[in-house]
């Protein structure tokens, strides 16, 4: 039986391949590949490793979702990792592409990869940031969260951990804060019951030792105040060199944490700092404290943008 020999596609000329348009709705596929260089970081439904592009000849952080994560949780990894793609604000982490894994299938998704180190790593290594420098970091944090809550998100995670300070490695001068890690983000849009199907979670989320009152109930209803209750938890630690409001919880079950946040007052940061400073500086410092973490939200700073301008007031207690 004979059979037809398979004729080749025609060739088209180069005038022809300069002239091709893509009509709208044609589907472009490409295909990334990353070399894993180290592991960064490891979560309860994440893993984070420093990878490199060699396409474009960077690295970049990937974010990679764990085996067996719930549904819950699934959706809330993707919701990140489209919310970090529409950022465009210089002090906020942005998602540069997304994927699967081919072997095993696993939801990923890489962002800007930082040099530097965030407030955590600071305190860890005593390493003391004069009073100039938190307010730069501060501030740029705010102007973050002025652009988050812009969009009807709130952060709910904000602590050391989240804000970090990157250097570039051609100008160790330039330091830009970046607010990362929007795992537990909330859309206040979307603050209705769980889409059919799924089942909205119960569980407290963020860090009892970080979050308002009001975050520590199961589906609690947050808003931009309670963000800044968060920061002033973090101010508190970075102006006293590594206080923590509630320390000596810190060995306790975590709904001690809880419990204070909902009934206890802290020591105001003042008795933490220097006896020789100016007292009107210390009293400075003490309230702006108090009002970003008043538990009653009404009597927080009612935006970031106003806690900005609060703190540029906020004189260096030890006139440096």
């Amino acid at each position: 039986m004979s059979s037809e020999p398979a004729q080749a596609e025609p060739q088209l000329s180069q005038e022809e391949l300069e002239n091709i348009e893509l009509a709208a709705g044609s589907l472009i596929t490409q295909s990334k590949t990353y070399k894993i260089v180290d592991r960064l970081g490891e979560g309860g439904f994440g893993k984070v490793y420093k990878v490199f592009d060699p396409i474009m000849n960077r690295y970049s952080a990937l974010k990679m979702m764990k085996m067996s994560v719930p549904e819950d949780e699934r959706r809330r990894f993707r919701q990140e990792a489209r919310l970090c793609g529409t950022f465009m604000h210089p002090n906020l982490i942005r998602t540069l592409e997304v994927g699967t894994t081919k072997e095993h299938g696993l939801f990923w998704f890489a962002m800007d990869y930082l040099e530097g180190s965030d407030l955590l790593g600071y305190l860890n290594r005593g390493q003391h940031l004069s009073f100039a420098h938190l307010r730069e970091i501060f501030s740029q944090t705010l102007d973050a969260l002025t652009h988050v809550h812009a969009r009807n998100f709130v952060h709910c995670d904000i602590k050391p951990a989240n804000i970090f300070v990157a250097i570039d490695l051609y100008d160790p001068n330039l330091r830009l804060v970046k607010l990362i890690d929007f795992g537990v983000a909330m859309d206040l849009t979307n603050q209705d019951p769980a889409p059919k199907g799924t089942a909205r979670t119960a569980r407290i989320m963020g860090d009892p030792f970080y979050m308002p009152p009001e975050q520590t109930y199961a589906n609690p209803k947050l808003d931009a105040r309670s963000d800044l209750y968060a920061l002033g938890i973090t101010f508190y630690e970075m102006v006293t060199n590594g206080h923590h409001p509630f320390e000596d919880l810190f060995e306790q079950h975590p709904r001690e944490a809880l419990m204070a946040q909902r009934e206890r007052i802290p020591a105001p940061p003042s008795t933490y700092l220097p006896a020789d400073i100016d007292p009107e500086h210390a009293s400075d410092i003490d309230g702006f404290f108090a009002t970003a973490t008043a538990k009653n939200p009404n009597e927080r700073f009612p935006s970031a943008a106003i806690m900005k301008r609060a703190l540029q007031h906020v004189v260096d207690p030890q006139g440096e």
